[in-house]
Formats: C-alpha cells, structure tokens, sequence
C-alpha cells in the first residue's frame, strides 16, 4: 500500500513541480531559489541519516559501511548538485532511491509468504525502472514537461542507489 501511495505522490505531484520552481523564482533570484531546494535535500539526507544513526544505536551490530556508503552518497550528490546544468534534476536520485527500497521491502514480504519473487533485487530495479520510464512518458505529455533519456538514467541510477544503500544494511 505504502508503494502505492508513493507513485501516486510521484505522479500527482509532477505536474506542479516547473509552477512551483516558477513561483520560487519570481519571490528570489536563480542562485537563492537553486540554494533552497539544495538546502532542502540536504536537510532531507541528514533527517535520514540522523534517523539511521538512531536505529543503529540500538542494534549490537553497527553498521559503518553503511555510514559511509550514505556519506559517499550524500557527497556525490552535492557534487552533481553543482555541475548539473540544471540542478532540479537532482531530485530524481533520492526519489527513485526511495521507490527502489519500498519495492524491496514489499518484494521481500511477498517472497516470504510465497515462492513468486525468488529475486526481489532484480524485480524491485525493474519495476524502479519501468516507473521511472513511465514517468518520463507521463511528463512528455505534460505541459513546461520534458521526457529525455537523462532523466530515464538518473531515474535507474537513483533506483540502483537506493538498493546498493538497502544491500549494505542487510549484509550487516
């Protein structure tokens, strides 16, 4: 269900998304309004590595890898962040990521109950990807939307973070 309530949030959301960066704009300039949704995303990474950190305190085995693996990840991004031509792009990453381990998550409960999903990583980076190209086909018929092939990749690539991220938790 929870699956389900996120691609319809992805889908729904996507046609507001250039008004909403429109409306951003028209309040401050280009480099204010890329700071904000920058400062917004790492806010974001850090509530997420903040709540792992929690949840590792109470579990014996602590997980470095994957603190390093997630701070990898976070300087990466803001990394890109500064060398995309538009840096709104970014956003694909994290919310790919995301669909990529609720799908892993709802894989893995079905592949206990039964024996249909005998590979929940393969199945969880396929669906991320058909989603993430329907996606893009949904934004060509959108209005200030465009579907490109980069944004297919940084769907795919988001997807395969996300799941790297959930492999290392679940190796420790």
């Amino acid at each position: 269900m929870l699956v389900v309530l996120y691609i319809i949030g992805i889908f729904v959301s996507t046609p507001y998304l250039p008004a909403l960066i429109q409306f951003a704009s028209s309040l401050w300039s280009g480099t204010k309004v890329s700071h904000f949704v920058l400062s917004v995303e790492i806010f974001l990474a850090l509530l997420v590595l903040i709540c792992v950190i929690i949840f590792l305190k109470f579990r014996r085995n602590k997980s470095l890898y994957f603190l390093l693996s997630y701070g990898g990840i976070l300087l990466f991004s803001i990394f890109i962040y500064k060398f995309l031509p538009n840096p709104y792009e970014f956003t694909h990453l994290p919310e790919y990521a995301v669909l990529s381990v609720l799908l892993m998550n709802a894989f893995e409960k079905k592949e206990k109950k039964s024996s249909v999903v005998k590979k929940p990583y393969f199945f969880s980076a396929s669906m991320t990807g058909v989603i993430g190209i329907i996606d893009e086909i949904y934004q060509h018929f959108l209005p200030r939307r465009y579907c490109t092939i980069y944004d297919i990749f940084l769907n795919i690539l988001g997807g395969i973070l996300g799941l790297l991220v959930f492999w290392g938790i679940r190796r420790q």
